[in-house]
């Protein structure tokens, strides 16, 4: 006769088996790891969408920020700032208006993230550098400023940046696109 495998009782009296192993068969690890794809599959191109959208956001708030420090300079070195904007090498900054001469060299400047440029209509242009923004030494932006800027990336996704209502500063549109 063959031997009989060891029998245990639970504690609420059931039988049970000690030769038998606990675990998960394979076709429960592939049943999970075919609905762990599909959750993935399905979440991706959200997650994706999201990425871009925070990389433009961030874009817009650095020139905002610029835009802010610009305001900033002018009125603690009564000196003119100005915000340019370089399309060709994607980089923008501030710096004192040409011929005036700041006590302290305040300027920066940014590049744009590698897949973003940014679409400006309007601003002077010198030798392809846009003056985006202008404010004088009590901080008011002159009427040159830019009225938009709009920051794209390479998947033609769009954040807008434009001045605010009363024109002192600039604030993030959000896109209907």
């Amino acid at each position: 006769m063959a031997a009989q495998a060891e029998m245990t009782m639970s504690p609420i009296g059931m039988r049970k088996s000690k030769t038998t192993a606990a675990g998960f068969t394979l076709v429960e690890l592939v049943l999970v790891m075919a609905l762990l794809t599909v959750v993935v599959g399905f979440a991706a191109p959200s997650l994706s969408r999201s990425m871009r959208q925070r990389n433009l956001g961030g874009e817009a708030a650095r020139f905002i920020a610029a835009t802010e420090y610009a305001r900033d300079e002018a009125v603690s070195q009564g000196v003119p700032m100005t915000v340019w904007m370089d399309p060709t090498a994607q980089r923008f900054g501030v710096e004192a208006k040409s011929g005036y001469d700041s006590s302290i060299a305040r300027d920066r400047e940014f590049a744009l993230n590698p897949d973003t440029h940014f679409e400006v209509t309007g601003g002077q242009r010198k030798n392809n550098v846009i003056e985006a923004a202008e404010f004088g030494p009590d901080g008011s932006p002159t009427t040159a400023s830019i009225d938009t800027v709009q920051f794209v990336d390479r998947f033609n996704s769009v954040v807008s940046v434009a001045r605010t209502a009363d024109g002192w500063s600039y604030e993030i549109l959000k896109n209907t696109k």
